[in-house]
C-alpha cells in the first residue's frame, strides 16, 4: 500500500507527521512518501510544491488573505498536487497541518473524491473561525462569529469567523475523510464539533523511538551542559507566548527553595528567565531541531514542568516521561491525560502559579517520589508510546481506510 502524507513543515514536524516512523511503516507493507510545503532537508524522498511561479503566487495570496481576512480559502497549490505521479499512484492520502498558508479547503472535495483520505488533526484550527486553540471561548460549538479575539493566532483584520466557519462546514460536508486524534481531549472536540457530525474518528496518540529516547541513553548529558551533578535540575520550555505557562512557571520558581544547587534548563527561547541568574545556575539551549540535544536536556533534568494552557497532545510530555523525568503539568488540557496524572504525572489546576509552586516543591522535597513518578512514567512509554505501535495503529487505519 502507497500512502502520501502531506505537511506543511518537514523537519520540525517529523515526530508528528509520520516522517520518522517511515521505515516502520514498511513492516506493515505501507510505503510512505511525504509532500512538504516548507523542505529544509536534501531528502530524496521527501517532495515539495515546484511549479512554476508556485512561491511567488503563493506570497501574493498570503498578502491578500490577509487583507481580506481569509484563511486557506485562495491557495491553488492543491490542484497542482493532484497532478504529482506521487498522489497518483498514492491509495491513500493523510493530511496533516494544511493550514499553514498552501492548502484551499474549497479543493478537499476533489482531494476526497479522488482519493481515500484521513486528516490528522494536530490542532482544533479545523474546528473554529480561525483561531488554532479557541481557549475558554466557546463560539466555535455555534458556528462563531462576533469573535472575541480576533488577535490570537491566526489573526484577523476583521471578524470573517462566521463566514470562515461556513465555508469549512461546506467543504467538509462535500468531502469525505477520516479522522486521526492523539488524545480523548482533541477527540471530545471533534465529537463536540457541529462540522464533524458524521466522520469517523481514529484516537492514536504519538509514539517515540523508546532506545532513543530513553534514560540511560547519554551519561555524560550533564557534562555536555557543564552541569554539576548535584545540581537539582528543573527543565522546561520558554516560551514568550500564551500558550505554554511560562509565568506561571516564573511565579513558581520565585518562591522554591532547595538544599542543593538548582540548574535551569530550557529550551525554545533564550533570555526569558535571566532574572534567576543571581539564584539558580541557567543552561539556556534555544530553539533546535535537534532530537538528540532536547533528549540529552531530559536524560540532564530531574523535574520536567509543562503547565500549558492549551496542548492537543504535548510529545515533549512523553518524551520527558520515556527519559524516566517527572512531569508538572495544568488540568483542562491533554496533558494529565497523556501523562496518566495523578498516578504518573502531576496535574494542578490551570492558572494556579501557587499550585505549581506547591506541586514542584513537593518533588524538590521528595527524590523517592521523583524516582518512582520517573520510573512509572517510563513504564508508560513503553506500553503506550512506542513508534512501533504507532505505525502498526497507523496502517490498520490506512487499510481500514483503503476498503471503504
Amino acid at each position: 500500500m502507497k500512502v502520501l502524507q502531506v505537511n506543511g513543515y518537514e523537519s520540525p514536524g517529523r515526530r508528528f507527521n509520520g516522517l520518522s516512523i517511515t521505515p516502520l511503516l514498511k513492516k506493515y507493507d505501507v510505503e510512505s512518501r511525504h509532500l512538504i510545503w516548507e523542505k529544509d532537508t536534501q531528502n530524496p524522498e521527501v517532495l515539495t510544491f515546484e511549479g512554476k511561479n508556485t512561491r511567488k503566487i503563493n506570497r501574493i495570496i498570503n498578502r491578500v488573505e490577509r487583507l481580506t481576512s481569509m484563511q486557506s480559502v485562495l491557495y491553488p497549490h492543491a490542484r497542482e498536487m493532484m497532478k504529482m505521479p506521487a498522489f497518483e499512484e498514492a491509495d491513500v492520502l493523510h493530511l496533516h497541518i494544511i493550514h499553514s498558508g498552501y492548502m484551499s479547503l474549497s479543493d478537499l472535495p476533489e482531494i476526497t473524491r479522488r482519493k481515500p483520505t484521513v486528516w490528522t488533526l494536530h490542532d482544533p484550527w479545523a474546528m473554529t473561525g480561525h483561531c488554532v486553540y479557541p481557549f475558554e471561548c466557546k463560539r466555535w460549538m455555534t458556528g462563531c462569529g462576533k469573535c472575541p479575539d480576533l488577535d490570537i493566532h491566526f489573526p484577523l483584520l476583521m471578524d470573517t469567523t462566521r463566514f470562515l466557519f461556513k465555508y469549512k462546514k461546506r467543504a467538509y460536508n462535500k468531502s469525505k475523510f477520516d479522522v486521526i486524534v492523539a488524545s480523548k481531549w482533541m477527540r471530545d472536540m471533534v465529537e463536540a464539533s457541529p462540522l464533524f457530525e458524521d466522520v469517523d474518528i481514529h484516537q492514536v496518540p504519538f509514539g517515540l523511538d523508546l532506545d532513543f529516547f530513553n534514560p540511560d541513553a547519554s551519561p555524560d548529558a550533564r557534562k555536555r551542559f557543564g552541569i554539576p551533578d548535584d545540581a537539582l535540575v528543573i527543565c522546561f520550555r520558554a516560551v514568550d507566548n500564551q500558550f505554554k505557562g511560562l509565568p506561571y512557571i516564573i511565579q513558581a520558581l520565585e518562591k522554591i527553595s532547595a538544599k542543593q544547587p538548582v540548574c535551569l534548563l530550557t529550551l525554545n527561547s533564550k533570555g526569558l528567565v535571566e532574572q534567576f541568574a543571581d539564584r539558580f545556575q541557567l543552561v539556556e539551549l534555544g530553539w533546535t531541531n535537534d532530537e538528540e540535544l532536547a533528549r540529552d536536556a531530559f536524560v540532564a533534568s530531574d523535574i520536567f514542568l509543562m503547565p500549558s494552557i492549551v496542548e492537543a497532545f504535548g510529545v515533549m510530555a512523553i518524551e520527558a516521561l520515556a527519559c524516566g523525568k517527572p512531569v508538572i503539568v495544568f488540568e483542562g488540557t491533554s496533558l494529565p491525560e497523556v501523562t496518566f496524572a495523578p498516578e504518573v504525572g502531576v496535574s494542578v489546576p490551570m492558572y494556579d502559579g501557587e499550585g505549581l509552586y506547591r506541586a514542584l516543591q513537593n518533588l524538590i522535597d521528595n527524590p523517592a517520589e521523583r524516582e518512582e513518578r520517573g520510573r512509572k512514567g517510563r513504564e508508560i512509554a513503553e506500553k503506550h508510546y512506542g513508534d512501533d505501535l504507532y505505525a502498526q495503529r497507523l496502517a490498520e487505519i490506512y487499510k481500514t481506510v483503503a476498503a471503504k
